[in-house]
């Protein structure tokens, strides 16, 4: 059973990297929560329906979901079920966090029976439960409920709450960084990734400090996917946070956040319909850039930094991607130089011990860094490969960069 839960992990992180999956906080055009709330007995006890049979009732906001990589989250699952492990579907078991509703009413009869169904099994999760409402609202959606917490995520980050908005907290489902292993073989005393904070040396020690105590000595297939430390053969060590989907992480800090700015107020912006009723768009997959109510936003602030309209402020922005591309790619051709050096140093074994692992620790240490720093990836229209998320917080990726460059020349001038 542990080894099939382990595949299941890699499953979903695999969906991770195909469709670039969000999850965000909404509200309905006719009610605004403050913020996150615990469900109570009326809202929690809203009947199962489907996101079509809800998008009946909130169609403006049922339409833009549906336009979102978000809504398409079963496809995703069983496309990358088929094409990475030849199954039959997607697995039920991602459906802890990807239809929650659903899983709940059938895991205390079916237990761990339901994480090995595949989605079209009889005791499975059917797809169309998939990509709910309620793995955001807790209800009705025109509640105005929303709660952001899946079993998954909180078992491996019990300080969260210390250190993120709950705003955030609710696209933190699945933008974050999730020690896939960790919680799948010890559920009982899991990780907390976040005890330290949320900056990337803090979660760095969090990890070292639990995989000293349950040490990582093979690469698993979903080992450097769900945030599994990988044991690198050639060069004898463990590398961490080699999930690098952690936004929510990321975007702490930075300047938006602080400024009291939440994921939603780029990712899902107030509409207008054609017949003049305002509504919350749910199509949070959509980049900010190609969202002319997102734009307009951005330029109430903007515009004091002499950006005077939209097509500024996207050309603005790019240019800020085209920097951190740049960066990201000298940083890891460098990390790429520093691992050949490391592999040959641990080869030879002429190496004075004590100075490879200082060498080992270095490069082990940038590599975080580089990963934090460039969470997830998209592919171009010309299908060159992109880091644009670290955009969440320019100024911390790029202070990352220059210190991973930093350790990884003292690593390689060590062994020289």
């Amino acid at each position: 059973m542990k080894r099939r839960l382990i595949l299941l992990s890699g499953v979903m992180a695999l969906a991770f990297g195909l469709f670039c999956l969000g999850c965000a906080s909404t509200t309905n055009s006719a009610t605004q929560s403050e913020s996150a709330t615990a469900p109570t007995s009326e809202t929690a006890s809203v009947e199962l329906r489907t996101p079509t049979e809800w998008a009946a009732d909130y169609p403006l906001e049922g339409d833009s979901f549906f336009e979102s990589r978000m809504s398409k989250t079963y496809e995703a699952f069983k496309g990358a079920s088929i094409a990475a492990f030849g199954g039959e579907d997607a697995p039920s078991g991602c459906a802890a966090c990807h239809a929650q509703q659903a899983f709940d009413t059938k895991f205390p009869e079916l237990g761990d029976t339901l994480l090995t169904a595949w989605a079209s099994d009889e005791n499975g999760i059917d797809g169309k439960y998939w990509s709910n409402c309620t793995n955001c609202h807790v209800g009705d959606p025109g509640d105005g409920v929303v709660e952001g917490a899946n079993a998954y995520g909180a078992a491996t980050g019990a300080s969260a709450a210390e250190y993120i908005d709950e705003d955030d907290l609710l696209c933190g489902q699945c933008h974050a960084l999730f020690p896939g292993e960790s919680y799948m073989e010890e559920a009982n005393s899991p990780i907390d990734q976040y005890k330290y904070g949320v900056d990337a040396d803090s979660m760095l020690k969090a990890y070292k400090e639990f995989f000293e105590e349950h040490p990582v000595t093979s690469t698993s297939i979903c080992a450097g996917m769900v945030g599994v430390p990988s044991y690198d053969e050639a060069i004898q060590a463990e590398v961490y946070m080699t999930d690098n989907c952690n936004v929510v992480e990321l975007f702490q800090g930075s300047n938006h956040q602080t400024m009291g700015l939440t994921c939603t107020d780029c990712h899902m912006t107030t509409s207008t319909s054609s017949d003049g009723t305002e509504y919350t768009n749910h199509n949070m997959t959509r980049s900010p850039l190609e969202n002319p109510d997102a734009l307009k936003k951005c330029l109430t602030c903007h515009k004091a930094q002499g950006i005077e309209n939209e097509d500024a402020m996207v050309s603005f922005v790019k240019g800020k991607f085209d920097e951190m591309n740049q960066r990201q790619a000298a940083v890891k051709a460098n990390l790429d130089a520093t691992h050949e050096v490391l592999a040959q140093a641990v080869a030879s074994g002429t190496a004075d011990e004590d100075t490879l692992a200082k060498a080992k620790d270095d490069y082990v240490t940038a590599y975080a860094y580089w990963l934090y720093a460039t969470p997830s990836m998209d592919v171009n229209e010309n299908g060159e490969t992109e880091y644009t998320t670290g955009i969440h917080n320019y100024a911390y990726a790029m202070q990352l960069f220059d210190k991973a460059d930093e350790l990884l020349n003292a690593a390689t001038g060590s062994l020289s």
